[in-house]
């Protein structure tokens, strides 16, 4: 289990655990976090659970790969150096901590 915690753009803090094996948009599904969407159920086919990842986690998380990168071209405001689509990030007990930020909308 990871706690990881969830941001709304307006500054809400949700903080979950969130178990082992899960991706951190299965996390905020199954919790009813407001701000990820997740149209295509974590299948790497959209950008609705585009997040923000707080700075000091960026290079602590798996790089992206380019399908996610591809995908990252689609999301609304992306940050070359911070955006990330959370059905790609799967929860390690390495996670703990995790900090997620989402945008002010999704697209």
């Amino acid at each position: 289990m990871a706690k990881i915690t969830y941001v709304e753009h307006g500054g809400t803090e949700h903080t979950v655990e969130v178990a082992n094996g899960l991706t951190v948009m299965e996390g905020a599904r199954d919790n009813n976090i407001p701000g990820i969407e997740a149209d295509c159920g974590g299948a790497c086919a959209c950008s609705t659970c585009h997040v923000y990842v707080h700075p000091d986690w960026v290079e602590k998380i798996p790089a992206k790969d380019d399908m996610e990168e591809d995908m990252l071209d689609f999301a609304y405001e992306p940050d070359p150096a911070r955006s990330r689509l959370t059905c790609q990030i799967k929860v390690t007990d390495a996670l703990d901590g995790l900090v997620v930020q989402m945008p002010e909308k999704q697209i």
